[in-house]
């Protein structure tokens, strides 16, 4: 959802300008920035509904800074509800990551001429204004206004002498330093290319940041010792590499990124291997695309003989009769903030269950609560859309399983798995999708279907077409064709279904829904005469790790139909990376 930063020190605008365009990924609909004038005219701003790539406007110098990327929720997307909001007098600005829950109550308090905005934010400008007014105290100010909010809600202020103050409610903030600078972040990812020694605020903790000076806080306001760590990023650069979007781009690495899993060392996975095999039920976790990629993950335990249960994070509480207290969830995250998530994992912790995460994000708050966590090391995913992230995840769903099933040579078929991905990714497969997406770009819906090993696949194929194109992609399992799904095949209906080698079962769904007129596009091994059309899937070499692999194929699809409909896929309409509010 929305991503902070805030910089001191040289070039703190050009950092905070940069900082906000790694935190694109996340999701926005508009950004802004707020700075001290060195000249003495107090708090400047800028604010756009523009995208940042297109922003050209350079800061004047200064060496405090705040930015914010906003995700609209309260108010539309105009200038007036930009971030940052600045009160009357401008003794400071303020920026904010949840959402005021009770922010219509807060708002009754005020006089309704006062509010320029349709945010829940400037709820808090005014709460802010009042309670300093009252005290000139900045920090007890600020936890009289916290105290009255209800969410999640993670706030910095920039006052005009400064000071920069942050609070962690719910939301991340993550703490930079480096020589004669300092940082504060949504995320790591927002400084690492400048520092990446860093400290993540726990909850309810409170940052002062004047120049280099940084000091934290407790919830009693007594001081507390900072914790510097070294923060883990593999070494690519936040880029397009020359490729129009990053979509593609973070598609073809996946080569490169599936492959690391295969160096996690196995000493390093024996205390979650104990946990797992001391487990009544394994639950995988996730919301979005990583529930897709849990499923996936979760049937790859089930056929290695594990009983696991893949479940939405957002329905945690209808499953508790099915879990244990000591059995272990495995939460799948590419964030590691999405909100549903965190919750589910505060309620299966009540429940006695063990915790193990799966995250893409170093020092993200499911990385730092999990008692046994893992990172993806894919890289900076800077699409929406969950490309790179979600193979990584099942590779080590794979090498998680395999393990548990007494198996070793699981490294070495991830490693053969690398090598057919970086065969597949060659201009002859690329151009056999982008001419396939092509004749497909005037659809306005079209059905995905698949079983066994390729229901989940078939699932987060019609996710990423959705989100990518737009177009209403709905997935199915095949074995529900007959029950319903039937009934909405018309003449030339896309049916996009995925077959496995010798796959009878596959080849007479294709028959029946082409003899009702649908335009059968194949996504397999081998071509058939019942395919209208036919896309390959990577070879692999050990079955199960099609599971991987056939996540691809939708992959591409959607990247080059939105493409196709003249969409930008990096950054969907009304959605965001890291969904940090419920």
């Amino acid at each position: 959802m929305c991503g902070i930063v805030a910089c001191t020190g040289l070039n703190a605008g050009d950092l905070a300008m940069n900082g906000l365009r790694r935190l694109q990924y996340r999701g926005y609909d508009s950004f802004g920035l707020s700075w001290v004038d060195p000249g003495g005219t107090g708090l400047q701003q800028c604010r756009s509904t523009d995208s940042l790539d297109d922003y050209q406007v350079r800061l004047p110098h200064t060496q405090t800074v705040i930015g914010h990327t906003r995700w609209a929720t309260h108010g539309p997307v105009t200038l007036e509800n930009c971030h940052p909001h600045q009160d009357d007098r401008g003794r400071f600005s303020v920026v904010h990551n949840g959402i005021v829950e009770n922010h219509q109550y807060l708002r009754s308090l005020h006089d309704p001429a006062v509010y320029r905005s349709g945010t829940d934010t400037e709820v808090i400008v005014h709460l802010l204004t009042a309670a300093l007014d009252e005290c000139d105290a900045r920090r007890t100010a600020l936890r009289t206004v916290l105290h009255q909010l209800s969410g999640r809600n993670t706030v910095v202020v920039l006052f005009a002498d400064g000071e920069i103050l942050g609070v962690k409610e719910g939301s991340p903030l993550v703490i930079g330093t480096s020589t004669g600078q300092s940082f504060l972040g949504s995320d790591v990812l927002s400084f690492s290319d400048v520092t990446r020694t860093c400290c993540a605020l726990a909850e309810g903790q409170m940052v002062s940041i004047s120049g280099a000076q940084i000091n934290v806080f407790d919830v009693n306001d007594s001081p507390v010792e900072i914790q510097w760590s070294e923060a883990s990023m593999p070494a690519e650069e936040v880029g397009k590499d020359g490729h129009e979007h990053f979509m593609i781009k973070e598609i073809l690495e996946q080569w490169l990124t599936v492959a690391r899993q295969a160096t996690i060392p196995i000493g390093q996975l024996a205390p979650l291997e104990d946990a797992l095999r001391n487990s009544t039920t394994i639950m995988v976790l996730g919301a979005g695309g990583a529930f897709f990629a849990s499923e996936q993950i979760a049937w790859l335990l089930r056929e290695k003989g594990f009983a696991a249960l893949a479940v939405p994070a957002y329905e945690i509480e209808s499953v508790k009769s099915c879990f244990k207290p000591g059995d272990v969830v495995l939460a799948i995250s590419q964030s590691g903030e999405t909100a549903d998530t965190l919750r589910a994992i505060e309620v299966t912790s009540s429940w006695g269950m063990q915790t193990a995460a799966l995250v893409n994000m170093p020092m993200s708050t499911l990385a730092r609560e999990a008692k046994f966590s893992f990172p993806n090391n894919s890289g900076a995913e800077m699409c929406v859309l969950s490309t790179k992230s979600a193979s990584a995840q099942v590779t080590f769903g794979y090498l998680l399983a395999s393990l548990l099933d007494g198996q070793n040579n699981m490294s070495n078929d991830i490693d053969a798995m690398s090598s057919s991905l970086a065969q597949y990714f060659c201009d002859e497969t690329l151009r056999t999708f982008r001419r396939m997406a092509a004749s497909l770009a005037q659809c306005d819906r079209m059905f995905v279907l698949g079983r066994k090993l390729f229901y989940g696949t078939a699932r987060m194929a019609a996710l990423n077409i959705k989100e990518a194109s737009y177009i209403h992609a709905e997935a199915f399992a095949a074995g529900e064709l007959k029950h319903g799904v039937i009934a909405l095949i018309e003449q030339d209906t896309p049916v996009v279904i995925f077959v496995d080698v010798d796959d009878n079962y596959m080849l007479n769904v294709a028959a029946e829904v082409k003899a009702r007129g649908a335009r059968v596009i194949a996504i397999g091994y081998e071509d058939n005469a019942l395919f209208s059309d036919f896309l390959p899937l990577p070879s692999v070499p050990a079955p199960l790790l099609a599971a991987v692999t056939s996540l691809i194929p939708g992959q591409l699809l959607a990247y080059y139909l939105g493409v196709a409909r003249g969409l930008n896929p990096d950054k969907p309409r009304n959605l965001a990376k890291s969904v940090t509010v419920q």
